[in-house]
């Protein structure tokens, strides 16, 4: 049995395919939710916890996005 290890940090891009929004608004997004978290500084990373804590959107629903960019299901 493999086990799979999810990403933690989520990005404008995951941001883009979750919610087929355009890049600005993805970008705008992730501003105002580093305002929201009270994470101002550059680099500072918003996770994918954070990010549905933010939308109300369950955890779980998040995971195929979560997977790592090469991941092949078997």
């Amino acid at each position: 049995m493999s086990r799979t290890t999810l990403r933690i940090c989520i990005t404008t891009k995951d941001i883009i395919s979750i919610e087929e929004c355009s890049p600005r608004t993805a970008s705008q997004k992730m501003s105002d939710m580093r305002v929201y978290f009270n994470k101002i500084e550059k680099r500072c990373k918003l996770t994918f916890r954070e990010y549905a804590n933010y939308t109300g959107i369950p955890i779980e629903e998040l995971e195929p996005f979560r997977l790592p960019p090469n991941y092949k299901a078997a």
